[in-house]
């Protein structure tokens, strides 16, 4: 059963590109430190440029896809599970496969089926732990919206469609749940991170897992530390 990491937040708070982050918060092209292109596999579902320089994610070199359905989803899956060297993935993001799952087939669909779309969300969660080994690191990111909570406060939540994930939120799905946050210092120098824990959104991690509150937005160090914690190799 492979793990399964949401990373949350609005576009353009760097879920994409904490790929290429260093454990640090940093990127130097130089002394580059962030996810190894040779272990890392990009599930891109929405089906644009990536926000970074070096083609070190290609189709080519078979460690990059763009893909828009389920059955394509399926397939990679099902392939990645089988390549010793891939360690970890990431499927960027989930909104996007909703919005095309939507239009594709909106002339088929009927409207309870529409607005159920988002189930699709839990299926993709129980394919990753099926089907990926012991040693994969599934990151599954998303856009978010603010929701009333029970005690009737705004929360950030994943941005989803239909009537049963509402009742049911997909992080329930999720062990570890990762919101974005940044901090703008007044002069256009803007500061990313990933908030650990739950405060106005569904981040959680496990016990112990993160000490800080909010860590860089470095996905090699949330790997790292995931690894760690779950002493996997």
């Amino acid at each position: 059963m492979g793990k399964l990491v949401g990373i949350f937040g609005p576009s353009g708070d760097g879920k994409t590109t904490a790929t290429i982050v260093n454990s640090d918060g940093t990127y130097n092209p130089k002394e580059y430190a962030g996810m190894s292109p040779d272990s890392h596999f990009i599930v891109n579902m929405d089906k644009k440029e990536l926000p970074f320089p070096g083609g070190q994610w290609t189709v080519a070199k078979k460690n990059y896809i763009e893909v828009d359905d389920f059955a394509g989803i399926k397939k990679i899956v099902e392939w990645i599970s089988k390549q010793p060297q891939i360690k970890s993935v990431s499927f960027d993001t989930l909104n996007a496969y909703l919005a095309y799952k939507e239009f594709n087939d909106r002339r088929k669909m009927t409207f309870d089926q529409w607005r159920d779309v988002a189930n699709d969300v839990i299926e993709l969660t129980m394919l990753c732990n099926k089907v990926l080994r012991d040693d994969q690191i599934a990151y599954v990111m998303g856009h978010t919206e603010l929701v009333t909570d029970v005690d009737g406060k705004e929360v950030k939540a994943l941005s989803v469609i239909g009537k049963k994930s509402k009742r049911t939120p997909p992080e329930a799905f999720f062990p570890i749940c990762l919101f974005t946050a940044t901090e703008d210092d007044g002069d256009g120098n803007v500061s990313f991170y990933f908030e650990t824990k739950k405060s106005r959104s569904s981040a959680k991690t496990p016990i112990g897992m993160f000490e800080d509150f909010r860590i860089p937005n470095s996905l090699k160090l949330v790997d790292d530390t995931i690894r760690k914690y779950y002493d996997m190799k």
